[in-house]
This record gives structure tokens, C-alpha cells and sequence, in this order.
């Protein structure tokens, strides 16, 4: 989760794709509201928030807020929410070991509008 994050704050999609499985899945609804499958199609999808947020700033800093982890066997779950005045992002990974490496099989993103004070 570290390398992911790190990655996503360098704003190097190269090394974000190198995260995910052949065979990743996300549920991005900022980007579109059917699942997205595959690591090309999911390519994409940070090539151009890389190029849209590089328009804007050299970096992000992007820092998760209630991570837990869970794991069994091949297996992992990361939860976590990163928090803004505005709105809460909640993310889910679910990471598979693949040989000694652990990559991304699934992602899913979803944000909550703050409450009205």
C-alpha cells in the first residue's frame, strides 16, 4: 500500500500501474459508474489523472487516515479514508500475493460529501 501511495504522491504513473495484477478490477465512479477491468484499461485511467493533476501541482500528498489491514494467506484488504473539509474518500484494495511481490487486484473508490454544519 506504501509503494501505491507513494507512487500516486509522485504522480508516476508508471510505477502506480506496476501495482495492479494483469487482471485488476476498480470501481472509480468519478470516472465512470461500471466496473472497470483489466490493467490497461485501469492504465489509463491514472495516465490521465497524472496528466490532469501534473497541469496543476508537481506532486499530491495524499496521506490515509484509518488504514487497517487484513490478511489471510494470499490475500490482503486495505482499507482506509482520506479526509478533506468538504468531502471523505473511502478506499478499499484488495491485494493478491503474487510470488514474493503483493499486487492490486481490485480497488474500489467512493466519496462522501460532508454534512451540511
Amino acid at each position: 500500500m506504501d509503494g501505491f501511495v507513494s507512487a500516486l504522491n509522485a504522480l508516476d504513473a508508471d510505477r502506480i500501474n506496476a501495482c495492479f495484477t494483469d487482471d485488476v478490477t476498480v470501481f472509480v465512479p468519478t470516472v465512470q459508474a461500471e466496473r472497470i477491468s483489466g490493467k490497461a484499461a485501469v492504465a489509463r485511467i491514472f495516465r490521465d489523472y497524472v496528466a490532469a493533476t501534473k497541469k496543476a501541482v508537481a506532486h499530491t500528498n495524499i496521506v490515509p487516515e484509518d488504514m487497517r489491514v487484513e490478511v489471510s494467506g494470499d490475500i490482503g484488504v486495505v482499507t482506509f479514508s482520506v479526509g478533506s473539509p468538504a468531502s471523505v474518500a473511502r478506499r478499499t484494495f484488495v491485494f493478491r500475493r503474487e510470488g514474493t511481490s503483493w499486487r492490486i487486484s481490485h480497488f474500489h473508490a467512493s466519496n462522501l460529501r460532508a454534512p451540511a454544519r
